[in-house]
């Protein structure tokens, strides 16, 4: 968005701020939230910036993720008068001095709900999940008991806490918080005093007992006030608020422009989301742009598991090729091609093999879904130290190789074993020892890759990645009924088997360097042209059903959950277009789906094609 749009909402936020009342901005697709945001709070700093200084206040920011952080901070001239910070470090700047509160907290809600969950893992067997969970529910029994030694507790950003070592995770800071917002009136006024103007951007994805807890803050009038910036329709995230409000007696406020999309976008938008109409508002207002849907009989799958065979995906695969040709996007460069899944995109870039045993039976959803994340434990030290140390070498980069090995690797940490070496022996040591790395690159295994780095203490360890390396492989036959809750073992025999080949590609796709993308991918992104594809079967995802939501009466109801997810997913892919929008929409009934889609008015005949078998 280029130069300044004065906007009602902009208006209703600025009347807010300068009235001291509370508000929730909900702002759609391409609307300028965070110009709003940022005005916002420029607008605090010209009112009443000196009086909060004299008075040893700040205006807080919360923001979803470090790179927003960084990019706030910078359109804020990294005044200190702000205190722009990711939730966690926010949430934690506010409970650090309350250790006995904290105790009281982990006593009365965490441990309790951590005892619960762990006891309902445990079904009583013998498996290694029944028998994990049986022994964490005893240890965080354990932990109740001798809470009162811990005199202090700390915070780290990792994802579980060590209760009696004083370290709190990830996930713990999010529960105490709520329960101290909930339970300790001291906490809140002391927050309130410290910031008595505090935003939240991308509210969707905060936490609802945080949301229920600033809005305690924000409930009485004057200051503290609590302002919302964020759209419902854009919450991706599973566990976060999704909706949310203003405390009591707020403004809540819609901001209708959009500044990204062409015309033709908008309509679809509009169409498809009935609490929000958007009109164009910028530089966008006399793009009209173009929407095609291009409905096509999707196959009968021909494997188990409702999966498509190779030569399905190759099909289907020269449907999108050929869909491309004949629009003339083939050799673009400007095209960003969404996928809800890997799979399609594996086979183009490489990591087919790969992308099969992550969706495969030894594959539980959780390691599926952090292998769509990059997340993956065991794949991680590749995408992120590994592979990154053989590109270097390839390219013959020494200055490079250290910098990752002295950002990564435990043996060239501060306190590491060539913590005391010379500028040139460490460098000897790293071209050494990367040359050596090389080698087994081009013949080893990746679980001999990962024996060689823990070995050689390049990559960091963790007590589970030992587990794995160390155990002895499994040589039954996995039985499903028998070993589902063990299944993680095979799948790391299988992953360790494999040549490292297709890390290249599929590291290239998560860093995204590629034209590919999934549509949780590209959240806060903008692309000239973008391709959809919609295909239940090659997703393979129970929690989503484009076709059902999409042409409910063609496909089948789906859940509420399918919905809701299926909704605001298409939404935040859909509103990605700057200018030309194609959806490849795989069908059981594509005259049926054809109908439908015009029926609900989300688009016109004219704006679908039909392929047939």
């Amino acid at each position: 968005m280029s130069g300044k749009v004065e906007t009602q909402a902009d208006a209703d936020v600025r009347a807010c701020i300068d009235g001291h009342r509370s508000f929730a901005l909900v702002a759609g697709a391409g609307s300028g939230k965070t110009t709003s945001l940022i005005e916002a709070l420029t607008r605090v700093r010209t009112r009443e910036g000196q009086q909060l200084r004299q008075n040893g206040q700040r205006i807080a920011c919360i923001t979803f993720t470090k790179r927003a952080v960084e990019v706030i901070k910078a359109r804020l001239g990294f005044d200190e008068l702000y205190l722009v910070s990711t939730l966690h470090n926010f949430l934690w700047n506010q409970m650090s001095r309350f250790h006995d509160d904290i105790r009281e907290a982990l006593r009365e809600a965490r441990l309790p709900a951590l005892i619960r969950k762990e006891r309902d893992k445990d079904n009583g067997g013998n498996s290694r999940t029944a028998t994990d969970a049986r022994a964490k529910a005893l240890r965080y029994e354990q932990n109740l008991v001798d809470l009162n030694t811990v005199p202090v507790f700390s915070y780290a950003d990792a994802k579980w806490g060590d209760y009696l070592a004083g370290r709190l995770g990830h996930d713990d800071i999010i529960e105490i918080a709520a329960y101290l917002f909930a339970h300790n009136t001291t906490f809140r006024r002391l927050t309130g005093l410290r910031f008595p103007y505090i935003f939240v951007d991308e509210a969707q994805d905060t936490f609802p007992g945080i949301i229920a807890g600033l809005n305690l803050i924000g409930r009485s009038e004057g200051l503290p006030i609590v302002g919302y910036f964020g759209d419902p329709w854009q919450q991706i995230y599973d566990g976060s608020a999704g909706d949310f409000a203003p405390p009591m007696g707020g403004m809540p406020i819609t901001k209708t422009e959009n500044f990204r999309c062409s015309k033709s976008v908008i309509r679809l938008l509009n169409a498809f989301r009935t609490d929000v109409k958007q009109y164009a508002a910028g530089e966008n207002a006399n793009r009209e742009g173009s929407v095609l849907f291009r409905l096509v009989q999707a196959e009968k799958p021909e494997l188990p598991r409702n999966r498509y065979s190779e030569a399905q995906i190759t099909r289907a695969l020269a449907r999108m090729d050929t869909a491309m040709a004949e629009w003339g996007w083939a050799e673009r460069d400007d095209v960003i091609k969404l996928f809800l899944a890997n799979q399609m995109i594996a086979r183009r870039l490489g990591f087919a093999e790969l992308n099969r045993l992550f969706n495969g039976p030894y594959a539980s959803t959780r390691a599926e879904e952090a292998f769509e994340a990059g997340e993956y434990f065991l794949l991680k030290p590749f995408t992120d130290i590994i592979y990154p140390l053989i590109a270097a070498h390839t390219a013959d980069d020494s200055r490079a190789i250290i910098d990752i090995l002295r950002r990564n690797s435990p043996a060239f940490a501060v306190n590491g074993i060539n913590a005391e070496a010379t500028l040139k022996a460490m460098v000897e040591t790293s071209v050494s020892l990367v040359e050596q790395l090389n080698v087994l690159w081009a013949s080893g295994s990746v679980g001999e890759l990962l024996r060689f780095c823990v070995a050689k203490e390049i990559i960091p360890t963790s007590d589970k990645l030992n587990e794995q390396l160390n155990r002895a492989p499994r040589d039954e036959d996995y039985v499903e009924e028998l070993h589902s809750l063990d299944k993680g073992d095979w799948l790391a025999d299988a992953l360790f088997a494999m040549k490292p080949m297709e890390i290249v590609p599929y590291a290239s796709f998560i860093a995204e360097n590629t034209a590919y993308s999934t549509q949780h991918g590209v959240k806060g992104e903008e692309y000239a042209k973008v391709l959809i594809v919609y295909d239940d079967v090659e997703a393979a995802w129970n929690i989503y059903n484009f076709s059902k939501t999409l042409t409910p009466a063609t496909a089948g109801q789906p859940t509420d959950g399918q919905r809701g997810r299926g909704q605001r997913l298409a939404y935040v892919s859909f509103s990605r277009a700057l200018e030309d929008l194609r959806v490849l929409f795989f069908t059981t009934d594509p005259d049926g789906a054809c109908q439908e889609l015009i029926e609900r008015k989300l688009v016109a005949a004219e704006q679908i094609e039909i392929v047939r078998a």
